[in-house]
């Protein structure tokens, strides 16, 4: 057990662990990837969003173990003896309370209840792995509460087996292969995770580099990349389109911030939100997650902030300044442009990257849908209260 505490702590903190643990097939069915070769699994957005319920990696992986059914009863009759012990009490708010935190997992304790108990269990070694004290103790309550209630959450997963992950495409131009349903992309400029399997947050450092070759081998480069490929050919269209603006008082080359409006076929420009926003909604929209956890809309802005600035320095971006009473914006730079119609720019943003050329303008139109229907509510609700 002891061993597969050490394997499952690697799955948090880089995102993979290895395969070659039978033992581990049952446990980790429907909250891993399996790579294509059957040598890792892969963290899920899934998993990921529930750790972030719980207080660390050793609860997160507490609750993995306790999806086995020998890990798990003895501690759900200590929480019968725990809620035996609060039912007992004057106030039954206790009882209440530790019932709700439990969720999915009472139906786990009110079926122990007759084998309650508060004696040691024979797993005190990886208790005090896990929780810093052993399972019988008093402070180990509101941990495990949490812990049975995020096991039980995990068994429910467990009955459905996720996608097969192909390993990374190293050199960028496998853009579809790369950018798939359960792959993890690392924070902006983030470290750590097991780049074999989770598109990197780094972005490369050598100078002199060709614009489409630093774009290629670098994921967050590439998708901004592909966000400003998409807004060049959908202003070819003539017929709406995707505006990176500047808000007032920013700098270009370090925005705190970028908003973007989508203009409908009319021309007609709707604010929608921030860069950040919209890529969050974009990689929900792919069925992709960050590591090793979600972002705000903020946290992300601040984020690329230093990218939006290479972006410039590397000529895959250029800002222009706006008209007088307009704002700057961003768009594709031209030597870029010219770089997207040559056979490696055609291969990885053209015939490679469909799929994600599709899914960034259909997140812009949707967001306009969304941001104009939200406008007409409030309209109508503000015309209502004048009515009154």
């Amino acid at each position: 057990m002891m061993a597969m505490l050490k394997v499952l702590q690697r799955l948090f903190s880089i995102g993979t662990c290895a395969a070659d643990d039978g033992a581990l097939a049952p446990l980790l069915t429907g909250l891993a990837h399996l790579s294509t070769d059957g040598g890792r699994w892969v963290i899920s957005r899934q998993l990921l969003g529930l750790r972030l319920t719980l207080s660390d990696d050793q609860e997160a992986v507490a609750a993995v173990l306790a999806t086995q059914l020998e890990v798990r009863t003895p501690w759900v009759r200590l929480l019968a003896a725990r809620c035996r012990e609060a039912g007992q009490l004057t106030d039954a708010n206790a009882l209440v309370q530790l019932v709700s935190r439990l969720g999915g997992a009472a139906a786990w304790v009110e079926a122990a209840m007759p084998q309650a108990t508060l004696d040691p269990t024979t797993s005190t070694a990886l208790e005090r792995e896990l929780f810093g004290c052993t399972a019988d103790q008093a402070q180990a309550t509101p941990v495990l509460t949490r812990v049975m209630a995020g096991a039980s959450q995990l068994a429910h997963w467990q009955q459905g087996p996720l996608p097969v992950l192909n390993p990374i495409d190293r050199t960028g131009e496998r853009v579809d292969a790369n950018w798939c349903p359960g792959r993890l992309l690392a924070h902006p400029d983030g470290a750590g995770p097991d780049e074999d399997f989770i598109l990197c947050g780094r972005w490369p450092g050598e100078e002199g580099a060709d614009p489409l070759a630093w774009v290629q081998r670098g994921p967050w480069p590439l998708l901004l990349a592909a966000i400003g490929y998409v807004q060049d050919s959908w202003a070819a269209e003539a017929r709406g389109g995707l505006l990176l603006e500047l808000p007032p008082g920013q700098y270009p080359h370090y925005p705190t911030e970028i908003a973007v409006l989508v203009a409908g076929d009319d021309g007609a420009e709707v604010l929608c939100g921030s860069l950040g926003g919209f890529v969050l909604g974009l990689l929900s929209r792919l069925n992709m997650g960050l590591f090793p956890a979600p972002l705000t809309d903020a946290a992300l802005n601040t984020r690329l902030s230093p990218l939006i600035g290479e972006l410039q320095r590397r000529q895959v971006w250029r800002f222009q300044e706006g008209l007088s009473g307009q704002q700057g914006f961003y768009r594709v730079h031209p030597k870029f442009s010219d770089a997207c119609y040559q056979i490696s720019g055609v291969r990885t943003l053209g015939l490679n990257a469909r799929g994600l050329r599709r899914a960034i303008r259909e997140q812009a139109e949707q967001w306009r849908i969304e941001r104009q229907g939200l406008k007409s509510s409030l309209q109508r609700h503000e015309g209502h209260k004048e009515g009154l």
